[in-house]
């Protein structure tokens, strides 16, 4: 009597590449939500309730957009084991607990989660994916919010440029007199005297704050040279304080000529609204001029024999 043998072979084809990468990628950062979803929370808040970093939601969709504009590249990318990734995300991971109970500090309780994806990425996929993906997951430090205390510092120089060159704008006004003290100015004008005063709100953080980010953003995306992204992301800064130099002279004239109810609330937020279409005009030409700064001259063409 013989018996049969029957070997049962597992025919399914594998799952792809892809499919692995996205669930292995969907559960690391569900973990990372859980462990770090106090700091979150707080920020999320912060995003919600203070204007000057309302952009913060959009930072992390700037990310994800970036990284999907180099999805050819991350996929033709060799995959590879970092150790030093592994050690970094627990580094992270442990300076977040100590920020968080030992010494509680919410703007490091951020910066260890940004540490803890770049560890975990460079543990997962090598040094040669994080040649694609550093500036992505860096960028996410834009969107934490800087500590009151420090925030007030950068403030006030801002506020001091604001005031001195607004009052030299508003002195070409025939007839007006005005004396400036740190960030207040004092006005005599057609027989009436004032005060303004460039608060914390006018200082200019806020625009400069979301035009760096977007110029980041822009800077990254665009086919430029380094040199030239360089100089894009650094023009942020002037353009900036320019745009927040025209509200604070157009605000202060409203004031001088007796309409301060177009100083106040809804007139002064779309006054700040209108900035920024001429800031990202003035961005926008900077791009120009550094594509047309220097121009590569084609060769000569050979003359042709007689």
């Amino acid at each position: 009597m013989t018996q049969s043998i029957v070997e049962i072979r597992d025919t399914s084809p594998p799952l792809p590449r892809a499919v692995l990468g996205w669930a292995r990628a969907i559960v690391i950062a569900l973990l990372l939500f859980w462990l770090f979803w106090p700091a979150l929370r707080v920020v999320a808040a912060r995003w919600n309730g203070d204007a000057n970093w309302s952009h913060g939601w959009l930072v992390p969709l700037f990310s994800l957009y970036f990284l999907h504009t180099r999805r050819e590249q991350i996929a033709a990318t060799p995959i590879s084991t970092s150790y030093f990734g592994f050690l970094l995300f627990l580094l992270s991971v442990g300076a977040y607990f100590i920020f968080q109970a030992v010494i509680p500090y919410s703007y490091l309780q951020l910066m260890s989660l940004v540490g803890a994806i770049f560890g975990i990425v460079l543990f997962l996929t090598g040094w040669r994916m994080m040649r694609i993906a550093w500036l992505p997951i860096l960028f996410l430090c834009l969107a934490n919010p800087i500590p009151d205390q420090y925030y007030v510092e950068l403030t006030i120089p801002l506020r001091m440029v604001s005031t001195q060159v607004s009052a030299m704008l508003l002195r070409l006004i025939p007839g007006i007199e005005i004396e400036t003290q740190a960030v207040v100015m004092d006005y005599f004008y057609d027989g009436s005297k004032g005060q303004l005063n460039v608060l914390e709100a006018c200082a200019g953080m806020r625009l400069m704050m979301a035009f760096v980010t977007l110029g980041v953003a822009m800077a990254y995306l665009g086919d430029r040279p380094v040199w030239q992204r360089i100089c894009m992301v650094v023009t942020c800064v002037p353009i900036s304080v320019f745009c927040n130099v025209i509200r604070v002279t157009v605000t202060g004239g409203f004031t001088v000529f007796g309409r301060g109810d177009l100083a106040h609330g809804t007139p002064h937020t779309l006054l700040g609204l209108a900035m920024l279409p001429i800031a990202l005009g003035l961005f926008l030409l900077t791009g120009h001029i550094l594509s047309h700064l220097f121009v590569d001259e084609e060769p000569a063409e050979a003359e042709e024999p007689a």
